[in-house]
């Protein structure tokens, strides 16, 4: 285990479940609407029911790909990414799979 996969797999690590942590009450639909947390696209406000479904499926998004950013970083600390540039590369980038949810959730928002 070197510092490089230490480090990169911890920051990984740490984001998954920050994303897992902000997700969680979206996906239970504790989050009344507002302005500034959760999936805040046009047809969300177009009422209650509409913002509550669409962010219960953005949140159950979020904490899967959340928890798969997660695990990535778990699996970096096992690898000697120092000497791989190109498994660093992609390990660095890792948090941006977060856009795949936000994609979903925008096409789940169109067909609601």
């Amino acid at each position: 285990m070197d510092i490089t996969g230490l480090v990169i797999g911890l920051f990984n690590v740490s984001m998954g479940v920050l994303i897992v942590a902000v997700a969680y009450p979206l996906a239970k639909g504790k989050v009344s609407m507002n302005h500034w947390y959760g999936v805040r696209v046009r047809q969300s406000f177009e009422s209650e029911e509409k913002w509550y479904r669409i962010n219960r499926y953005g949140g159950r998004q979020l904490m899967i790909w959340g928890a798969i950013i997660a695990a990535l970083g778990a699996a970096a600390m096992f690898i000697d990414l120092g000497s791989r540039m190109e498994l660093m590369v992609i390990f660095l980038f890792a948090p941006l799979l977060v856009l795949i949810p936000a994609a979903r959730s925008v096409l789940y928002a169109r067909k609601a």
